[in-house]
């Protein structure tokens, strides 16, 4: 079954039509994303002093780190009470279930509010041939499951899931060569990932191509833009990451959609953040080299926000995803349509979130007639605990987005004793 999508190829009637849809809502009201009832009412009071009392904990940076150094090793050697701890709490927080079986009820949920699902297998950084090959047939399924139901939209691929981070590493500094047979591990992986993006070409779905850390980046650029190429002739099937808190990314955006006008294809582009911040900068200081990190907040989010300026600038030629947490960011992108009379669900402009974050801005969005999906991670406790971690480390190092979900949890109990 093919879902539609892809760019917008309208006729002169077909486009007054649009201008005219545009102009009828750009006099309605903006999301208010501090309406906590609209963010809100999917959830029962148990549930969000569920939700309160974990977000009070991941408020405690010590906490933060305890998990960071000693969770992870808990789990994995199997101590006692580890896993039940993990699942009961943040993995309930940020999880949508073992598999997609059991993420099924997170999904319909989500659905019935107007809110699509991506995918995320949250399986990383394997070393086994026969890891690789499992990871690549999730994906697939996922995509099949997204083909069937409409509540899911996109898979989400994380290459350090297809193939050695060594072999990534080792290649970075260079231009990859795509037609050198002598490397097999290599080739399996490229054969791995064309396989996902046939299928979810033929499937007609989308496939985002996850951001990692510096040091394997330039690599999955590479075969990122190699998959783009291949598939995004007619319409947007692979989107990459760009993550904007580096310092470097904005710059490559730009030459990112000058190649691919050069080459003839459409460009996919997911603009984060980024949530490998405190390992990016401990990598940084302990080799001695410059981080990649911007020098500031402030810098990250005027590159952020230029570049998704950017993006609805060059809307025929961009299919872009706001992956933002961030209300500022958001808001100034349904401002930036607003303005430009673009409609607010233009098959070129997505907004998502993190499951269990930011459901202020997801519900609102979707209230409003925007196009916003939630990334539902998957997968086994041990296999999506470094997920969790980032995590943790996003909400209490980089973002600070605890105070404010914890505050607008209270507001909303408040409102409903009231």
């Amino acid at each position: 079954m093919k879902k539609s999508g892809g760019p917008v190829r309208s006729f002169p009637l077909a486009e007054a039509a649009a201008s005219e849809f545009a102009k009828q809502q750009a006099s309605l009201p903006l999301p208010d994303f501090s309406d906590t009832e609209k963010t809100f009412n999917h959830l029962s009071d148990g549930e969000l002093r569920k939700a309160a009392r974990l977000f009070k904990l991941m408020g405690q940076e010590w906490l933060t780190r305890v998990m960071s150094r000693l969770g992870v090793s808990a789990v994995q050697y199997g101590i006692p009470g580890a896993a039940w701890g993990v699942r009961n709490t943040i993995y309930h927080q940020f999880v949508g279930g073992t598999n997609l079986l059991t993420a099924l009820p997170r999904i319909g949920r989500l659905y019935e509010r107007k809110v699509t699902s991506m995918l995320d297998y949250g399986v990383e950084a394997k070393t086994k041939t026969e890891d690789f090959n499992a990871y690549m047939k999730e994906v697939i399924r996922s995509l099949e499951f997204s083909a069937e139901a409409p509540a899911a939209i996109a898979a989400v691929v994380k290459i350090s899931g297809i193939a050695p981070v060594s072999l990534l590493e080792s290649l970075n500094g260079e231009t990859v060569d795509f037609d050198d047979d002598s490397h097999a591990a290599f080739q399996a992986a490229l054969r791995r990932l064309d396989a996902i993006c046939g299928k979810a070409q033929e499937l007609g779905l989308q496939v985002y191509i996850d951001g990692e850390e510096s040091w394997i980046q330039n690599t999955i650029d590479q075969l990122t833009n190699k998959m783009m190429a291949r598939y995004n002739k007619q319409k947007v099937v692979v989107v990459n990451t760009f993550q904007m808190y580096r310092h470097d990314r904005l710059e490559f955006l730009i030459s990112s959609y000058e190649k691919a006008q050069k080459e003839g294809y459409l460009l996919g582009a997911k603009l984060v953040r980024g949530a490998y911040m405190v390992k990016e900068n401990k990598r940084a200081s302990e080799e001695g080299y410059p981080t990649p990190i911007q020098p500031s907040l402030e810098a990250t989010h005027a590159d952020y926000n230029t570049a998704a300026k950017f993006c609805l600038e060059h809307l025929e030629s961009i299919c872009c995803c706001i992956g933002s947490h961030n209300e500022a960011s958001v808001r100034l992108m349904t401002e930036m349509m607003r303005d430009r009379l673009i409609p607010r669900n233009h098959p070129h402009v997505h907004f998502a979130q993190l499951l269990g974050m930011s459901d202020n801005l997801t519900f609102n969005l979707a209230a409003g007639g925007y196009n916003v999906s939630k990334y539902m991670v998957y997968g086994p406790v041990e296999e999506v605990l470094p997920y969790l971690v980032r995590r943790a480390q996003e909400n209490t190092s980089v973002t600070g987005e605890i105070g404010r979900e914890l505050k607008m949890i209270k507001e909303e109990l408040a409102r409903r004793r009231n």
